[in-house]
């Protein structure tokens, strides 16, 4: 777990959840914030939008109040920034252990096929998983998520 003002300061290509969250998930917006996007997914009687940049996608729900929802990484076009530490796709278990020291913890589940690190706040439901190859050991995916 991280401390939450560690947690609010995270980046995604160099833009804080607030940064994304100001958008109010307006196209003209998220442009400007983030620049083009391939296309724009709709769901739930327009209740929230994915925003997609090749492989990586943004979500936001805007029924009663817009924020994002989902951020999904899986190429190295943006670097995610922890506690100071940059992190991308196709990084190494090794270097994310030099990173944030050898006390990290490399979870495993029977639930999916690969290994993860999570990181978030004890005081929000929400956090930024790092899915892990076991075989390669490298990074896949990165994802922040708000839990419902």
């Amino acid at each position: 777990m991280l401390p939450c003002d560690d947690y609010e300061a995270i980046t995604f290509n160099g833009k804080t959840v607030q940064h994304l969250n100001a958008t109010n998930a307006e196209p003209q917006n998220v442009q400007q914030l983030l620049g083009n996007y391939s296309s724009i997914d709709k769901h739930g009687e327009n209740r929230s939008r994915t925003f997609n940049y090749g492989e990586n996608r943004i979500s936001f729900t805007y029924d009663v109040q817009t924020y994002v929802t989902r951020f999904t990484l899986t190429n190295g076009q943006w670097p995610v920034v922890i506690q100071g530490n940059t992190v991308k796709i196709g990084d190494t278990v090794n270097s994310l252990k030099q990173s944030f020291g050898n006390d990290l913890i490399i979870g495993e589940s029977q639930y999916v096929s690969y290994s993860f690190v999570a990181f978030g706040c004890n005081e929000k439901d929400t956090g930024v998983n790092l899915k892990i190859d076991p075989n390669t050991n490298t990074i896949t995916e990165i994802v922040y998520f708000v839990s419902p």
